[in-house]
């Protein structure tokens, strides 16, 4: 895909959005209804589901919002497209609008499935600017602890509201032809049993940890955090399996200006 620079290791990867081309705002057009209503929405011909309705809906959630979660809707957005268009291993399978109302989706971030593997990966993902005193390199790191933390906490809750938001997305969003739709819902009903008995902890699940940095691209996140982030996880073992990405884009000027216009404000 134009405009990107992409390396992927074993645990982990490295994407930057060196330049927002044409072929990133093709993508996004392309699957917006995908990405915010799910595949099995998305297939209806509905009007509610269409591009030109899906993106003013969308601009109307993210306008109203403060910087900060400006920030984590376009980190959000962006992991979307960027697992869609190079990680074919997976299928995304919840939406990224809440299902309940327009403030942000509280739980997990994204679902993933694995097709090979027939698992289902938790998503976590950090957005953030640069933090004060550090480089693009440390900051990818703080977002992927702080991603890391936050959602071995998450799994080791007990809270049956995760698994049952996690589940009504999952039964919107994945198309009722798909031949894993009931082996994702199993999975995580599975994971929602745990909690009566005091069961559920992060080491049963698999993890998909994405930081997202906008900062200048011109100084680009080192091989090496990824690689000592990677090891340092596995030492721990906080998970059943995890993947590190690291996504960089510059600002979020570039973005918001398509997504505006496209919308039509």
């Amino acid at each position: 895909m134009d405009g990107l620079s992409f390396k992927e290791f074993d645990g982990y990867a490295l994407c930057c959005v060196d330049d927002f081309s044409n072929d990133l705002k093709i993508s996004i057009k392309e699957n917006l209804s995908r990405i915010c209503h799910g595949a099995q929405q998305a297939s209806r011909a509905k009007e509610m589901y269409k591009y030109d309705n899906t993106i003013k809906t969308f601009w109307d959630r993210y306008n109203t919002k403060a910087a900060a979660t400006k920030k984590g809707m376009l980190g959000e957005l962006l992991s979307h497209v960027i697992i869609l268009n190079l990680f074919p291993r997976f299928e995304v399978v919840s939406p990224f609008f809440n299902l309940e109302e327009r403030n942000i989706k509280k739980g997990f971030d994204l679902l993933l499935y694995e097709t090979s593997q027939k698992g289902v990966w938790i998503t976590e993902v950090k957005s953030g600017e640069l933090h004060l005193g550090k480089d693009q390199s440390a900051t990818t790191h703080d977002l992927l602890t702080t991603a890391r933390d936050d959602l071995k906490k998450r799994l080791a809750e007990q809270q049956l509201n995760h698994w049952q938001n996690a589940i009504h997305a999952a039964r919107v969003a994945i198309d009722s032809k798909a031949d894993y739709k009931d082996i994702v819902i199993d999975i995580l009903e599975s994971e929602g049993d745990l909690v009566f008995s005091g069961g559920s902890n992060s080491q049963d699940n698999n993890a998909f940890l994405i930081s997202a940095l906008f900062s200048d691209v011109s100084s680009k996140v080192l091989e090496s955090v990824l690689s000592d982030f990677s090891n340092d996880l596995k030492s721990k073992g906080l998970f059943k399996s995890f993947f590190a990405l690291s996504l960089q884009k510059g600002t979020l000027a570039k973005v918001e200006s398509y997504l505006q216009a496209e919308a039509g404000y």
